[in-house]
């Protein structure tokens, strides 16, 4: 039986005319789409395109070919809307809740990237700290959160699927008095207003604690105040202007020019980004193909980070 991945690579050569473009496009080495079209033509006993200095084209055999397998990719996409008609995931709505930070980060690609496979899906996304997503979880008004699980109390009942991790880095304004320290550590940083999305007060002192720095907590509760705010932008314009201290994820988000990463390292400081749902409750299809779609995503950036 003839490989429909094959038949997909001899499309997009004959639209490129040229191994290398068709390759870039099919994000594959030139030698692996070499060897993809001559398993094509071996697997059929024929020549399927003229391979000359000023580009590639079609033979008679490889235009007979290229009729019938656009037959059959129009039947494959008939094929794959009638499976997801049956699943009902080609229309109807999907709710979902998202705390700020993992917003900025990858839910607003992932979302348009949904509808353009799902345009007949409405979608209602409810940006909100993750305690109050909690709440509406179980009420029913959302079928799934994607946040960081460290705002919850660890007795919730709740199924958890973490997502790959990112190195979390620290920024600051260009010419925050930090940067002058030669001796760059947590208390230096802390040492200044924290400036975070809901609970800001929480997460640093979750830091304090995981890195064993309970020497600065006393300390930092009387002497630094944290600033809340659950619109990452407005914590930007916030650190642009004064003494503040925020955190990122830099492999998926760049800073503005007015912005710099304070030059310190802490390597279990990772992401720890999950959804989040109720152990009782079946996921409509619709939310299960948006999941499926934001794991592609970050698997694929990983992928492209390594």
């Amino acid at each position: 039986m003839i490989d429909l991945k094959r038949l997909h690579h001899a499309h997009v050569l004959a639209r490129c005319q040229n191994f290398s473009l068709a390759a870039k496009e099919l994000s594959l080495s030139q030698s692996a789409l070499t060897r993809s079209i001559q398993g094509l033509e071996e697997e059929l006993g024929v020549q399927l395109f003229n391979r000359k200095r000023k580009g590639t084209a079609p033979t008679l055999f490889g235009i007979k070919l290229l009729e019938h397998s656009e037959i059959i990719a129009n039947q494959m996409m008939q094929l794959e809307r009638d499976m997801q008609d049956l699943q009902g995931i080609r229309s109807g709505t999907l709710n979902l809740g998202a705390g700020p930070a993992v917003a900025k980060i990858f839910i607003g690609a992932t979302i348009g990237q949904f509808n353009q496979q799902h345009p007949n899906i409405d979608i209602n996304v409810k940006l909100d700290n993750i305690p109050r997503l909690y709440t509406q979880l179980l009420e029913g008004d959302i079928e799934f959160i994607v946040g960081d699980p460290l705002y919850l109390n660890p007795s919730h009942k709740l199924d958890i699927r973490v997502f790959p991790r990112h190195p979390i880095c620290f920024f600051c304004r260009q010419d925050h008095p930090v940067l002058q320290q030669s001796n760059l550590n947590l208390k230096a940083i802390f040492q200044y207003p924290f400036a975070a999305p809901y609970m800001a007060q929480h997460y640093t002192q979750a830091l304090i604690k995981r890195f064993n720095l309970g020497n600065i907590r006393a300390e930092r509760l009387s002497a630094c105040c944290d600033i809340e705010c659950d619109n990452m932008d407005i914590i930007e314009s916030i650190v642009q202007q004064s003494d503040a201290i925020s955190f990122c994820v830099p492999s998926r988000r760049k800073l503005p020019e007015t912005l710099t990463l304070i030059p310190l390292s802490v390597p279990d400081l990772k992401t720890n980004y999950a959804v989040l749902q109720r152990p009782d409750k079946t996921l409509s299809p619709q939310a299960n193909a948006f999941i499926k779609q934001l794991f592609i995503s970050e698997v694929k950036e990983v992928g492209n980070e390594n």
